[in-house]
């Protein structure tokens, strides 16, 4: 724990925020212990660098990067943490659902790279200017976003999961007979 500064509360750390962020936050708040600072997208980078270079924040570690699909508009959530506080900060932008973008935060924490790698592919958040957008989880020609509400699942046919020269599976002695279960 750094000396110079007292330790802050959630209460303590909202304050905080909300003065050294000024206009840039559109609202804060503290929500099950935890701040969370809702902003423009655009805003995000320089918020970014704002609370990691705060002296007294000093939110440097980058834990999570989510998105979260509204129906209607998407939200990217980032999750920051310090050494120096015992606070949890949650950065919240949203944008628009038909081609969601945001500006990238990997020039403020490198972490950010993989975690918004992995909201592209999984909901289709375009991260503007990030140095290497490509699909981390699923094939780079899948079509599909899968953790978006509106997206069906397509069935593989059963065909396609046969296996040549293996037969039936064989029942143990004391194994119950499961073809009868409903």
């Amino acid at each position: 724990m750094n000396t110079e500064s007292p330790v802050m509360d959630a209460y303590e750390a909202a304050e905080h925020a909300e003065t050294l962020l000024g206009g840039l936050a559109r609202d804060v708040r503290v929500l099950k212990g935890s701040v969370v600072i809702a902003l423009g997208a655009a805003d995000l980078p320089e918020v970014g660098m704002r609370l990691r270079d705060d002296s007294r924040l000093s939110l440097k570690m980058l834990t999570l990067v989510g998105g979260i699909d509204r129906e209607d508009t998407m939200e990217v959530v980032y999750v920051l943490r310090s050494m120096e506080q015992p606070v949890v900060v949650e950065l919240r932008a949203a944008t628009g659902r038909l081609e969601p973008e945001v500006p990238t935060v990997t020039g403020v924490w490198g972490t950010a790279n993989w975690h918004e790698r992995e909201a592209f592919d999984m909901l289709g958040i375009r991260f503007e200017g990030h140095p290497d957008l490509r699909r981390i989880l699923t094939r780079d020609d899948f079509d599909l976003f899968p953790l978006r509400k509106d997206v069906q699942p397509r069935r593989v046919p059963r065909e396609e999961w046969k296996f040549e020269g293996v037969g039936p599976a064989v029942r143990l002695p004391e194994e119950p007979d499961r073809s009868q279960r409903s």
